[in-house]
């Protein structure tokens, strides 16, 4: 309203304006109040949800120092296990080498046990040859037995 508006009005109804416009200041007033409060409690919660985020931060710092750890625990086993293979391998084909080995000397030992074996044999025919003419009182200068 205008300055004119209001000296053309009564003082009754300037009253009543003037209650109405209380009123409204008082609901205002009132709103504002909720609206702070309002405000105070967001404001709380906010601080609450910000310490929980503080505490999930260091408890997530926490963590991924604990998978970095066993990450790097994981990459050193799988080096051992690496290593194991490695010398497990390296065992197997030395243990073919020896599986061969044992076989050609088995071969080698059978061969000079049948060389040997045959040596003895010629050895007894000669014996046996040679002590044969002995008996009867003459032997074989020749053969050299």
């Amino acid at each position: 309203m205008t300055g004119k508006e209001l000296q053309k009005l009564r003082r009754q109804e300037l009253l009543q304006l003037l209650l109405e416009q209380s009123r409204e200041v008082a609901q205002l007033q009132a709103e504002h109040s909720d609206a702070d409060q309002q405000a105070r409690q967001l404001e709380e919660s906010n601080q609450r949800l910000e310490a929980r985020l503080g505490d999930k931060d260091a408890l997530r710092g926490r963590l991924q120092g604990r998978l970095d750890a066993k990450e790097g625990r994981i990459q050193q086993l799988e080096g051992e296990i690496a290593a194991w293979r490695e010398a497990r391998r390296g065992e197997l084909g030395r243990a073919g080498t020896v599986a061969g080995a044992a076989v050609r000397l088995n071969g080698l030992h059978g061969a000079a046990q049948q060389a040997a074996g045959q040596y003895l044999y010629n050895i007894r025919l000669r014996c046996q040859a040679g002590a044969a003419p002995q008996a009867g009182g003459q032997g074989d200068r020749r053969s050299g037995v």
